[in-house]
């Protein structure tokens, strides 16, 4: 038993599928391919600005970091200009407070050496009257010396 198609139903029945197919590609298919391709536009688009954002960002960052590099350099040179001046100032105090001290120096040594040539003038001076009691006391009797030496 040999079971054929007939044409004329496998005809009819093939109209409405292409019916249907067509209806469902204008108003299913379409808007979805169409749908999916924006989608896919609007991310590709998306990805494009966000790259360009980056490279926009990193252009900014560089500029900036070349600006904070710069200033830094500004502020070091600042910082041993600054330092220079003080170290000078220092060295200035420090050289005033030397020849202050030397000068105070001088004028004690010199007070010290005239207070010791007073005393020896007093002692030289009381030199000959002690002698001449010492000598009294040890001999028993008063003993006159002349000054005639110099000491």
């Amino acid at each position: 038993m040999q079971i054929l198609p007939n044409p004329i139903i496998i005809a009819l029945q093939i109209g409405p599928f292409l019916v249907a197919l067509l209806g469902l590609y204008y108003l299913l298919f379409k808007p979805a391919l169409a749908h999916l391709a924006g989608r896919e536009d609007a991310i590709s688009g998306a990805h494009h600005r966000a790259k360009e954002l980056h490279a926009r960002l990193s252009a900014q960052t560089a500029e900036l970091e070349a600006r904070l590099a710069a200033a830094r350099g500004q502020i070091g040179e600042m910082r041993a200009a600054r330092r220079a001046q003080s170290q000078r100032e220092a060295a200035s105090i420090i050289a005033s407070a030397k020849a202050q001290a030397e000068a105070h120096a001088q004028r004690e040594l010199a007070r010290v050496q005239a207070e010791a040539e007073t005393a020896r003038a007093g002692l030289r001076a009381n030199t000959n009257a002690l002698a001449e009691q010492v000598a009294g006391r040890v001999l028993g009797r008063s003993i006159s010396i002349r000054s005639s030496a110099v000491v």
